[in-house]
């Protein structure tokens, strides 16, 4: 954003550099579709970084671009802001119709946007496709494993007590960090593969609140690790060792548990 102009002046210099006849949006419904109506008449400079994001976003599409390109859009932000932004991302995609190519190093954000994906490595494009194909793809399993890979579930909030919620994952129930949203709230959650374990009979005893149960339906070698991927309405990828592979002689086809600690769980967007 320009530091020497309002939120309303940088919106404006996007919009009266189209001219009149090309112009796809007028500033108020941007302004409204982002929520900164309250911010039109203060200095750029006095912005939070989730606030600077959406005015850059709403300056951006009152140029009326075909498509937007987003590089990295959020790695400044932390995860409570960026939780924020994702869902202005994706009424400007279905609301304005504008095809977005964002580049992000972080799978769980993309995955909370789309599930069509390209991969690439070095300027070469390894992979393309929905994600629960590229995902399987030998020369992408490293890259996600390097990367430190999280999975996103969709689910349902059914009722919250005290310090958890308890929601809908498909056929299953999850217990999820406590979150002041409304019941029959969907949003997205994120775990990461190496919080998760692995259990191959119905686990007793255990403080962990999350057990899901699915199936194995593929096994993956990436260096000295295996990368499980568990069917429980949702695939879900659990990242174990070889030894562990043996020991519960884990195969595709075989029954499985997935446990998961309530406070593994990360809080992602609302769902449209």
């Amino acid at each position: 954003l320009f530091p020497h102009l309002s939120v309303d002046a940088n919106l404006r210099f996007g919009y009266e550099r189209v001219q009149p006849a090309e112009r796809r949006f007028e500033p108020g419904q941007i302004i409204d579709l982002l929520e900164i109506g309250p911010l039109l008449g203060r200095p750029s400079q006095q912005l939070s970084g989730g606030e600077r994001q959406r005015v850059a976003l709403g300056r951006a599409l009152l140029s009326s671009p075909r498509m937007l390109l987003m590089d990295e859009p959020l790695a400044s932000l932390d995860q409570g802001l960026k939780s924020r932004i994702i869902p202005y991302l994706r009424h400007v995609r279905s609301d304005l119709g504008i095809p977005i190519l964002y580049v992000s190093h972080s799978v769980a954000e993309i995955l909370e946007l789309t599930r069509q994906v390209l991969v690439l490595q070095q300027g070469q494009v390894l992979a393309h496709g929905d994600f629960s194909v590229v995902s399987r793809d030998p020369r992408v399993l490293p890259l996600l494993d390097e990367f430190g890979f999280e999975n996103v579930l969709p689910v349902e909030i059914l009722n919250c007590k005290e310090s958890a919620c308890t929601a809908r994952c498909g056929d299953q129930m999850l217990r999820i960090p406590f979150c002041d949203r409304p019941v029959g709230t969907r949003l997205f959650v994120g775990v990461r593969a190496d919080d998760i374990i692995l259990a191959r009979q119905p686990p007793e005893g255990l403080s962990v609140r999350n057990r899901l149960q699915g199936m194995i339906t593929e096994i993956a070698a990436v260096g000295a690790t295996r990368l499980v991927t568990i069917d429980v309405g949702h695939p879900l990828v659990v990242k174990v060792t070889p030894e562990a592979v043996a020991d519960l002689a884990l195969a595709p086809g075989l029954a499985a548990w997935c446990l998961i600690k309530t406070h593994s769980l990360r809080l992602g967007p609302e769902i449209d």
